[in-house]
């Protein structure tokens, strides 16, 4: 139970930073925002990224408890 929690926890931890810095790195460097194509990259492809590898640190976390 403590492994899923960790997973579910990374899973979440690691898209909202992902989104934070995707957010955060279009206010400070000059990224075209045609048509928000570059928000659909952020949410719906390093999102996911940053979910999965948050999800796996999670459960690697969880098991070495």
């Amino acid at each position: 139970m403590k492994r899923t929690l960790y997973t579910l926890a990374g899973l979440v931890l690691g898209y909202i930073a992902v989104a934070g810095a995707g957010i955060g790195l279009a206010s400070v460097a000059p990224i075209s925002q045609a048509e928000g194509a570059y928000m659909m990259g952020v949410f719906f492809f390093w999102g996911p990224v940053g979910a999965l590898i948050g999800a796996v640190t999670g459960n690697w976390l969880g098991r070495a408890r």
